[in-house]
């Protein structure tokens, strides 16, 4: 139990932190608008365009886990930026991102928040990517390997990151932990999406709002996959805990034995270096001859 006091001062950091967030995405992205002033109308359409995507994806982002909400709405998101990567699309993005935060039930410094860190990660994503040589797609429809690596993976860190600082400040976890915990389930889905953001791209400039729907649809199947794959999981994870409950319950002498077990067996697990994947499968040190 949290004495009062110490609560007190967690929500304490953990409006700080919101409030520091808040303000970096817009001292951020004001600076990106003295710095690179001027802007197109034709790339101002498609991050438009995307920014109403990422709004929907989004409005219907899926419980991943307990306490985390799942969404892929960072690839249309992405996707904007590289056929507009300045301010304009950064600020497209906040509109989207607050109008899809208000289809959810949530507290006020939540939505705030994700908003925020929503600006705040493009925005960084944006700034590596015109600084090592992304030019808009309507521009040059080249693939460069480079700039858009650093951009997809800068908005996954920056964006995995604040949210871990988040949930670390407001639960008092390690929040490397929780950060590991986070970006390890969605590894691969990270990955594919460095060609994704591309290709969605190319498939608007080249296939028009033919391209826009292919991307929409090619987008919602991902979000389907990604989703089911989530829910198993949890589902899995739930089962295992009541098979435990169930244990313990008849046997209170030996209540919380599993969870040790549990605990213990992961350190062992992962000073022997097993795959992470191996763990995920037994974690409760359960053999599989058994």
């Amino acid at each position: 139990m949290i004495g009062g006091g110490r609560l007190i001062i967690m929500q304490f950091r953990v409006r700080a932190y919101v409030g520091f967030i808040v303000v970096s995405a817009i001292a951020v992205t004001t600076w990106m608008a003295v710095t690179w002033p001027s802007f197109s109308l034709a790339s101002v359409a498609g991050a438009a365009v995307f920014a109403a995507m990422g709004m929907v994806a989004q409005a219907i982002g899926h419980s991943a886990k307990k306490n985390f909400t799942g969404s892929i709405a960072f690839l249309p998101y992405l996707t904007g930026m590289v056929l507009h990567p300045s301010w304009v699309c950064v600020c497209l993005v906040g509109i989207a991102a607050l109008v899809g935060e208000c289809y959810q039930k949530k507290a006020s410094i939540k939505r705030a928040f994700n908003v925020a860190q929503y600006v705040l990660s493009l925005a960084i994503a944006t700034v590596l990517y015109v600084t090592f040589g992304g030019k808009s797609i309507l521009i040059d429809d080249s693939f460069r390997l480079i700039p858009h690596s650093l951009a997809v993976i800068a908005f996954l860190i920056c964006n995995t990151l604040f949210v871990a600082i988040a949930i670390g400040l407001s639960t008092s976890r390690n929040v490397l932990e929780v950060w590991i915990q986070n970006v390890q389930g969605s590894l691969i889905y990270d990955i594919v999406a460095i060609p994704s953001v591309y290709w969605f791209a190319i498939f608007y400039v080249k296939l028009g709002s033919t391209g826009v729907f292919v991307g929409f649809f090619a987008l919602f199947g991902i979000r389907q996959f990604y989703m089911k794959n989530r829910l198993l999981e949890t589902a899995y994870e739930e089962t295992l805990e009541l098979l435990v409950g169930a244990v313990e319950l008849r046997d209170p002498y030996t209540s919380g034995h599993s969870q040790r077990v549990r605990k213990y067996s992961q350190v062992i697990a992962s000073a022997l270096q097993l795959p992470t994947k191996q763990i995920e499968r037994h974690p409760a040190g359960i053999s599989p001859g058994r």
